[in-house]
């Protein structure tokens, strides 16, 4: 029996390579210990915050905690995500990249891989200074890791997006177009409520409505509130969110994978 891997190992021996390699460049990466000191900072800025305010001093650090921790997390997903194939291609590195066994699919599962790699670090990290300061001033809950969960599923979805972006414009149109997603992900779920009432034909008010459908919906993955304020999370709610994450990270990345394979690097 043959010791060499199949094409199928190979093909995963490379993407855990790339994977790897992505992980050590975004570390290096200015940008991530810039949004990283910032991080710090504004989680000690919540626990001071906390004292100064009326109120319960636990419920005040997690809600401002993990609202700072998503925000950070989610910026460096976006302003790390968009580079990844763009500075491949300006710099001519790609070239050495694929003139390898490697698939252009791969080198783009590769990236994603190696990004969310630097993410779960990353919200780790900050999770465990937000528990610390928890542990300081009383409060702590474990519920903190299910919102983290959530978070970095979140997370999952933008950096499928932003990699998208990546793949096929620059990386000022990337930032832009993924931070629209952002916005437009967290404000779709007001869209009928404000918008339909202000429609008077039925034809107008069903297309708002597949609208509605079509736009992202972020908040489906956001659980700050109900992890601050201890409510329980509905019964199949966190089945329905993954299922979500995973239908939109699926279609991101094969549109990714399409257009990149099409793209001329010449």
């Amino acid at each position: 029996m043959s010791g060499r891997a199949g094409p199928a190992g190979l093909a995963w021996m490379q993407v855990r390579a790339l994977a790897a390699n992505t992980f050590r460049e975004a570390v290096r990466s200015r940008i991530f210990y810039i949004l990283m000191a910032f991080a710090v900072a504004m989680l000690l800025f919540s626990a001071v915050m906390s004292l100064l305010t009326i109120g319960s001093r636990a419920k005040i650090i997690i809600d401002l905690g993990l609202t700072i921790t998503s925000f950070i997390t989610v910026m460096t997903a976006i302003f790390v995500g968009i580079g990844l194939v763009y500075t491949e291609v300006e710099k001519k590195t790609i070239y050495n990249v694929l003139s390898k066994p490697l698939g252009r699919a791969h080198f783009i599962l590769g990236r994603y891989l190696g990004l969310m790699a630097v993410l779960l670090v990353n919200l780790a990290a900050m999770l465990a200074l937000l528990s610390l300061l928890l542990l300081l001033f009383g409060g702590f809950t474990w519920a903190l890791f299910v919102a983290g969960a959530f978070i970095y599923l979140e997370l999952a979805v933008l950096t499928a997006i932003a990699l998208f972006f990546s793949s096929v414009t620059s990386p000022v149109v990337s930032a832009i177009c993924t931070l629209a997603f952002y916005l437009v992900g967290h404000t779709s779920s007001a869209f009928l409520e404000s918008l339909a009432p202000r429609l008077g034909s039925p034809a107008a008010k069903s297309a708002a409505g597949w609208l509605f459908h079509l736009l992202p919906d972020l908040n489906v993955l956001n659980v700050t509130n109900l992890i601050a304020y201890d409510i329980p999370l509905a019964s199949g709610f966190a089945t329905r969110a993954l299922l979500y994450a995973a239908a939109y990270v699926a279609l991101l990345l094969t549109a990714a994978c399409l257009a990149f394979s099409r793209r001329d690097l010449v």
